[in-house]
């Protein structure tokens, strides 16, 4: 039996800045604002507060793109997968409970009892992985660590604001927003890791977005153990074959 390890919404693009999850507001021509949400309003506009404005500002919805609430940090996990797609390309996860011709039933832990018009449905899955699941994700930055040629046993956490700031610079770190990683720097080197939940026979999906030229690479059941070189007689140990980690 094959079983499902799914691991979706990995993304190379830009980075947002460090710091504590906050809202953020992503607009079509590429920009992107920190901040809290605050609502929708009519217009219709999305209400956007900082801390370093008097007021909270309007924006035009057609100007916006996309809101990632919390960072993309969700209260607390999903007890299930089951979801209903929009026309609009929205996912609005909940478990069916009433169909009829004009209306989908959905039951959910975060809105309680929501009805969707039929004709607003593109799809339904109450069961879109298949078979037995062993990740879904990421959700959560904890769940993966990063290593490169300097850190082979993993990266230290990234230092806090007021602490030594060449120390932050010193790697490439992988930045973690809206269920997405992102890759900001110009060169490779710096490896994503999850070390659980990989059988040994299982399915792989993921997404994967890029800008410029792809450098990608997947390891299966990798210890990125250093290569066994025969030395030749009077060869010193530095001669050995480096190690290097490749950029999940």
């Amino acid at each position: 039996m094959i079983r499902a390890l799914v691991i979706p919404w990995i993304a190379i693009s830009s980075v947002f800045a460090a710091g504590e999850p906050s809202d953020l507001l992503r607009f079509v021509n590429g920009d992107q604002l920190h901040g809290s949400f605050q609502g929708i309003k009519e217009g219709p506009a999305v209400v956007w507060k900082r801390d370093d404005i008097t007021a909270p500002v309007d924006f035009k919805t057609d100007q916006v793109r996309h809101i990632v609430l919390r960072g993309g940090r969700p209260l607390k996990p999903l007890s299930s997968l089951s979801h209903v797609a929009l026309v609009s390309g929205d996912r609005i996860p909940g478990t069916l409970t009433a169909l009829d011709e004009t209306s989908f039933t959905l039951d959910t832990q975060y809105a309680g009892t929501l009805k969707i018009p039929r004709n607003q449905v593109a799809m339904f899955a109450p069961s879109p992985m298949g078979g037995r699941l062993h990740y879904h994700g990421p959700f959560r930055e904890d769940e993966w660590r990063m290593a490169n040629a300097s850190f082979p046993d993993g990266m230290p956490p990234p230092p806090k604001e007021g602490e030594d700031a060449e120390a932050k610079d010193q790697s490439g770190r992988w930045a973690f927003s809206g269920s997405a990683w992102y890759w900001s720097n110009k060169s490779s080197g710096t490896a994503l890791l999850r070390e659980e939940g990989m059988p040994d026979r299982a399915i792989l999906r993921f997404d994967l977005a890029w800008k410029n030229r792809l450098s990608f690479a997947i390891g299966f059941h990798a210890d990125f153990a250093r290569p066994k070189h025969e030395k030749a007689e009077g060869e010193k140990e530095d001669n050995a074959a480096p190690r290097r980690l490749a950029a999940f």
